[in-house]
């Protein structure tokens, strides 16, 4: 198990996939812009997908995909198929901006993904761009 010094059991674990989104929120992206990070210093699908299957076999049961913007992510697919197959299966889930997701929705799903979440300032336009 992984237990924290106050003696919480940790269940559940939030995998950052990417560090690069589509948008350019003003609340997480600065007008100067920001330095992405290097290829070769993101971990690839199998350690991503080793690192998980490690927090499982201490007895994480959730994993939520996140970034940036996870679906920017060429492996994603792959990555949650290989996550789903796991023993004991964890329930898995993506919090996204939506762009692009109905390009990949039917494979993820058919990858096992549990859940998703969709988070959206607005649906406005305008009031998005201010």
């Amino acid at each position: 198990m992984l237990v924290d010094t106050f003696g919480r059991v940790a269940t559940d674990l939030r995998v950052s996939l990417t560090d690069k989104c589509n948008l350019r929120c003003a609340y997480c992206m600065p007008p100067e812009g920001l330095e992405w990070l290097p290829g070769p210093d993101l971990l690839t699908d199998d350690e991503v997908v080793r690192l998980v299957a490690v927090a499982v076999a201490e007895g994480v049961t959730e994993v939520r995909f996140t970034g940036g913007e996870p679906l920017l992510r060429r492996g994603l697919v792959s990555i949650v198929e290989r996550v789903t197959a796991l023993e004991p299966r964890p329930q898995t889930s993506l919090t996204t901006n939506g762009i692009g997701l109905a390009k990949v929705a039917g494979a993820l799903a058919g990858a096992g993904l549990d859940r998703v979440n969709v988070s959206l300032d607005t649906l406005d336009a305008q009031r998005f761009a201010t």
